[in-house]
């Protein structure tokens, strides 16, 4: 894992106090910010009234609606290196017993030496909002943490309401070389349970039918074995099987649907890379990529989920690469045990994802542990208004010759998005409008030659207008571009000539600009003139957000 949970805390000194911005999804979808106020999130998991429970690394246990966000418990963890708290799950009957399972690093005999700590999968119980510390009960401890990193971590309810549990391989004898060179002691013994996938009653007893239960020299917890930092896995709701990713070495990384007593290959095997070191009765991954090449896709595998009715995306697995900070999508067969072709991006610029689920509403939800946020990706809602602050407003008047009158506007603004199909102005057109005290006028934007995208269409950046001749109208230039998790948007536009119709024989302030694409609005509010010469020029910058577009 090129990057690990520890590492990131230099990210989180520079991610501190910077604006929030959207990854870029792909077309036909939005990625909003969901909760921006978060430190390290990891782990989310929603509660049956649509709440979403978000673990923090250093220990807190938050819930918010999207508006207000408060913490259920603070809990002592050991977070350096991947440490910390690391995993969240809601018992099916939390209506009736209010449990919240978590998944730690223990700090209560020290964090510096490997045999003062240990992972464990603990309980909470809520109460309203609030879950106390006496309630915490310890399901399963003696986790090993020897390096502190390739902890796992996941937890996940399955279909047979048993408590599904992510176990990393401590990082002991990693980084050797390339496949079958690590040492790691743990992952290919049974009588070990690092670098397994477990399976738990919700009590924290053994189930009877685990594949080792009972059997001397064997951990029954044990559902499958022979992974590196299982960190993240999921649920086919469809097909009901449990598919893992499991974080690579140095070589590979590889998508694994776990079965009963399987055994996944880890340590003397990645992938199934070319003179394999595969031993016989080892399961394959459905799914790998290299860590370079054309091909590759990063180099830190976080397993995903699936999706519903997701906008035309349906029954698809998603997962993420926390290095390269993408989200990709995976058609997937119709026996739902492999996936078809290649996966392809879904959304760009997610920062570093660390976990994502679909929620009740049926979006994706991700966390973004560098940036401490949760975003919320949904298929996009043609139509709606834009609120923009607005950088400079430009209006130029000339009685005597109306051919040198002149308008030009910019906003550079987070809020600036695209949105759907009917919102693209090369098929839909679009207009600008220009309000101010005496006038109001609107020139339009026709569809077809004159807009194109800007950069490559699949990249979704925005659109451009270009009329230099004037033949459409008055309006020369217009550009949008949405805003992405680097940058903020922005809108620009530019006319000149007669047929601008604002008059500037006394002063128009407030000036509202609203630049329409399809059924979206981008609505900027010019109040506070800050330069105005009688019927020459009315200039206003740094205008704040619109407080709303005019009826």
């Amino acid at each position: 894992m090129r990057m690990t949970l520890g590492a990131l805390a230099a990210l989180l000194v520079l991610a501190a106090g910077t604006t929030a911005f959207a990854g870029t999804p792909a077309a036909g979808f939005a990625d909003t910010l969901f909760d921006g106020s978060l430190s390290a999130p990891t782990a989310l998991a929603f509660l049956p009234d649509g709440r979403l429970l978000i673990t923090e690394k250093g220990g807190a246990l938050k819930l918010t609606d999207g508006n207000t966000t408060s913490t259920v418990i603070t809990i002592g963890v050991c977070d350096d290196s991947e440490m910390g708290l690391l995993g969240v799950a809601v018992d099916p009957s939390f209506n009736s017993n209010g449990f919240v399972y978590l998944y730690r690093t223990d700090d209560s005999n020290g964090c510096t030496t490997a045999t003062g700590r240990s992972s464990q999968v603990v309980r909470v119980t809520m109460v309203g909002n609030t879950a106390s510390p006496m309630s915490l009960v310890v399901l399963l401890d003696g986790i090993r943490t020897d390096n502190g990193n390739h902890d796992g971590g996941v937890l996940r309810i399955g279909p047979d309401g048993k408590l599904y549990v992510g176990v990393g391989d401590t990082g002991n004898g990693d980084n050797q070389g390339g496949p079958g060179s690590s040492t790691n002691p743990y992952a290919q013994d049974l009588n070990e349970i690092n670098g397994k996938i477990l399976r738990l009653n919700l009590d924290g007893t053994i189930p009877n039918d685990n594949p080792f239960f009972n059997q001397v020299g064997k951990r029954g917890e044990i559902f499958a074995s022979g992974f590196r930092n299982p960190f993240r896995m999921g649920f086919d709701p469809m097909g009901g099987s449990l598919w893992v990713g499991d974080v690579g070495d140095l070589t590979v990384e590889e998508i694994d649907i776990v079965t009963s007593g399987g055994n996944y290959a880890w340590p003397h095997c990645e992938g199934t890379l070319p003179g394999s070191c595969e031993l016989p009765g080892d399961i394959d991954p459905i799914f790998t990529y290299l860590h370079s090449g054309g091909s590759s896709l990063g180099t830190c595998l976080i397993g995903g989920s699936f999706s519903a009715t997701f906008g035309g995306l349906d029954n698809q697995y998603f997962f993420g690469d926390c290095t390269s900070g993408n989200i990709y999508s995976a058609v997937v067969n119709n026996t739902r045990d492999d996936i078809v072709g290649t996966p392809t991006l879904f959304v760009g610029g997610a920062g570093t994802p660390a976990d994502m689920i679909f929620g009740p509403d049926g979006a994706m939800y991700y966390a973004d542990v560098s940036n401490g946020e949760v975003h919320r990706v949904a298929p996009a809602v043609s139509g709606g208004d834009d609120l923009i602050g607005g950088k400079k407003l430009t209006l130029k008047d000339n009685a005597s010759n109306p051919g040198r009158k002149n308008v030009t506007v910019k906003s550079i603004d987070s809020a600036i998005t695209l949105g759907g199909p009917l919102d693209d102005p090369i098929t839909q057109g679009g207009t600008v409008r220009v309000v101010g005290v005496g006038f109001d006028d609107t020139y339009p934007l026709p569809a077809g030659a004159n807009w194109d995208t800007i950069g490559h269409p699949e990249d979704h950046k925005g659109f451009k207008y270009k009329d230099s001749k004037l033949v459409n109208g008055p309006i020369k230039t217009v550009q949008v571009k949405a805003a992405t998790s680097t940058r903020a948007g922005q809108v620009k536009a530019g006319g000149k000539g007669s047929g601008l119709g604002h008059n500037l024989a006394s002063d128009p302030n407030p000036v509202d600009i609203v630049v329409t694409l399809g059924t979206r609005r981008y609505c900027m509010h010019f109040g506070g003139t800050q330069v105005f010469k009688p019927a020459k020029q009315f200039v206003a910058k740094d205008a704040p957000t619109s407080p709303g577009c005019p009826p």
